[in-house]
């Protein structure tokens, strides 16, 4: 019989709720100006070990099976973002961090809420303690892993994972009601909110929101709002991002108590890490696509993760990379792609050395992605917090990495821009190309020639491409008007631009047409009030993009207005001639052809006016024959009907007799006539024929 290990004073929930309260930290205090001795002493005025300040899990007030499962997963030293939030939030106060990408958030929220649920003992039949909401599923998957981690050895903390894609509903609503702590995405989370009547969140202890500021940001404000209204104002708020926000409107929504802030990184000389290598690369838009491919080609061992701007443009280059095959594993992860394909993308990835992820901003924020060498920016940025979350993939956990921005010279502004939120970011020039350059666009245009979902997939991507340009709130750094659209198209495989349809007057549309009817849009539209009154529509199409027509003589034009009111047409049109009357021709005359093609005169006319009254005289004849000779066939035919009819009753009486004078002749009858011969069987059946007809 094995002996049950006694259980010290460092694993009793009474002793560190004592030790926590004895040596808790002044609210408003920088744990990180405190340092701790490598053996720390007992104060002898609490009694307790002193723990603001510590580098090390092990000198926190936390309990035995926390520990045990921290060094399993191999954490020990803790990093600048834990050694500051973990005091504050082990003392159950509300906390909002801001840290560089890769410092170890994850576990900063994570100690704090499930030592929070050993201290109260928690257990499953007690309710719903603890909720962490994560902007995206990936990131929320990986939060679950190292809750797996964090919480091992704690049995009786029932933990769940809640997010969209191809997980059971149905199966989900049956057990959420036993779990202790869950980790959700904001849709899924306020889908059991209001339709599982087993998920009671009355006593709540803790939340979590991860990337805060993409959660509480515009695109979540809907769903935050009503999953707050169904959680208790009495509970432990922690916040934590790489970027993090102040607004009063957003912690009044959050029904924050004194919060700490916590920005370890504020007074550092740079906001990225600083084995962080970037540079930055001035390109004309329709080279983009030829310099990734230059670049990937020339770094085949490297692990690369490229950012563009939207789904189809992921589509696209992957694809068209896919069939180009520069030598390297290629995959993609955005949106649009169900949650099973979206895992094994991330699980393949992560394994896979070397490799090409071309992901959109999905990938962008708090996924671990091991060694990635570069993080390459096809598309600007919408803004440097996008940046920042981007580059924050790889020189992570201190680890060396690189970054490079490919940027159109329309969009240098943005470069001050990071500059000024202490971003080093260095210009490099582009590199030259090795050997004779290959034509990229005219082997895409090959392939897009014999794929035609591919074709279809480029013009979606040149279309999105415009849109999320002109959607953009900045612009000083993004201005549709000054792209070079039709090149760029053509960098995709296509011969012409995709016909575009554009969101509001702001937009600018293709610059394909010839320089004469540039100058004639621009004479037609003299005034902006002459250009309001010709606006003939403004609708939208299945994509949800509005599009204007300018309609003006006979024809019409798709066109956007740029800021200085400058008219571009998104396609050329061929001038169309208007047909006019003669005046000078005199009156017209009526002439009247025969046959054989020679004209005549109007008394030839009225002849022939007349032999066609005699031949439709004569087809009113002849219908009427026809008629007559109808009734006569359907007569005949009912007559023919009605003989055939007769015989076949008279043949079935016929029968019937002979049945009925075999019968009489008894049951002998069958052996009777098998004995006798053909011709006597024939004989036979005439004599009894003849008699039924006397």
């Amino acid at each position: 019989m094995k002996k049950r290990r006694k259980s010290g004073p460092g694993n009793s929930s009474d002793f560190l709720e004592k030790w926590i309260r004895a040596e808790a930290l002044a609210p408003g205090s920088n744990p990180m100006a405190i340092k701790l001795p490598r053996q720390v002493l007992v104060n002898p005025a609490t009694g307790f070990k002193p723990y603001a300040g510590a580098s090390r899990f092990d000198q926190l007030p936390l309990s035995g099976k926390t520990l045990k499962g921290l060094k399993e997963a191999k954490y020990e030293s803790m990093t600048e973002i834990q050694r500051a939030a973990l005091p504050h939030a082990l003392a159950g106060r509300d906390v909002l961090g801001a840290a560089k990408t890769g410092s170890g958030k994850t576990l900063a929220f994570l100690i704090p809420l499930v030592e929070k649920l050993y201290r109260l003992r928690w257990r499953s039949g007690h309710g719903l303690a603890g909720i962490v909401i994560s902007p995206t599923r990936e990131l929320a998957e990986q939060i679950f892993l190292e809750l797996g981690k964090v919480a091992k050895h704690h049995r009786f903390l029932t933990r769940g994972l809640l997010i969209g894609g191809s997980h059971d509903v149905g199966l989900e609503s049956n057990r959420v009601g036993e779990l202790c702590i869950l980790v959700a995405t904001p849709g899924r989370l306020l889908h059991h909110l209001h339709q599982t009547a087993t998920l009671d969140c009355t006593y709540l202890q803790v939340l979590v929101l991860d990337e805060a500021d993409r959660i509480l940001d515009s695109g979540f404000a809907r769903e935050l709002t009503d999953i707050l209204a169904a959680l208790p104002n009495q509970r432990q708020t922690l916040l934590f991002s790489a970027t993090q926000t102040r607004s009063v409107s957003d912690l009044a929504r959050l029904s924050l108590r004194d919060p700490e802030y916590l920005a370890v990184h504020s007074e550092s000389a740079v906001a990225t890490p600083a084995t962080l290598q970037q540079k930055v690369v001035i390109v004309k838009l329709h080279r983009k696509i030829e310099t990734l491919w230059r670049f990937i080609k020339t770094r085949l061992s490297s692990k690369l993760l490229v950012f563009l701007s939207t789904c189809t443009q992921v589509k696209f280059v992957y694809g068209a990379f896919k069939h180009l095959r520069p030598g390297v594993p290629l995959s993609c992860l955005h949106g649009r792609q169900k949650q099973g394909k979206r895992d094994l993308v991330f699980s393949n990835f992560n394994q896979a050395r070397p490799s090409v992820l071309f992901a959109t901003d999905i990938a962008a924020r708090g996924l671990d992605f091991p060694a990635v060498d570069w993080v390459v920016q096809v598309d600007c940025p919408e803004d440097v917090e996008t940046y920042i979350h981007r580059v924050g993939r790889t020189a992570r956990n201190k680890l060396k990495g690189k970054s490079l921005l490919l940027l159109d010279p329309s969009e240098v502004k943005m470069i001050e821009l990071l500059r000024q939120h202490k971003i080093p970011i260095e210009e490099a020039a582009e590199a030259a190309p090795r050997g004779e350059s290959c034509d990229l666009s005219q082997q895409i245009g090959a392939w897009l020639s014999k794929d035609p979902g591919l074709k279809h997939s480029a013009q979606r991507a040149f279309v999105t491409y415009v849109r999320s340009v002109v959607l953009q709130r900045n612009k000083e750094v993004f201005n549709v008007g000054k792209l070079p659209l039709p090149e760029f198209a053509f960098s995709l495989g296509l011969a012409i631009a995709p016909r575009i349809r554009f969101l509001g007057k702001q937009a600018a549309s293709v610059k394909n047409e010839s320089q004469s009817l540039k100058n004639e849009l621009a004479k037609s539209s003299s005034s902006s009030s002459k250009v309001a009154g010709e606006v003939k529509s403004c609708a939208a199409d299945e994509d949800g993009d509005l599009f204007m027509r300018l309609k003006k003589r006979g024809r019409d034009f798709l066109f956007g207005v740029l800021e200085d009111g400058s008219l571009f047409s998104s396609c050329r049109h061929k001038k169309t001639k208007r047909l006019k009357i003669d005046a000078r021709s005199g009156t017209g005359q009526r002439l009247v052809f025969d046959e054989d093609g020679s004209s005549q005169d109007e008394r030839g006319g009225k002849e022939l006016w007349s032999s066609n009254a005699r031949i439709a005289e004569r087809y009113k004849r002849l219908q009427q024959e026809m008629k007559e000779r109808d009734r006569q066939d359907k007569v005949l035919e009912r007559l023919r009907l009605r003989d055939k009819r007769l015989k076949r009753k008279a043949r079935e009486r016929k029968l019937d007799l002979i049945d009925e004078d075999m019968s009489e002749q008894g049951d002998d009858k069958p052996e009777l006539l098998d004995s006798l011969s053909l011709a006597d069987q024939e004989a036979l059946a005439l004599k009894l024929l003849s008699r039924s007809n006397h």
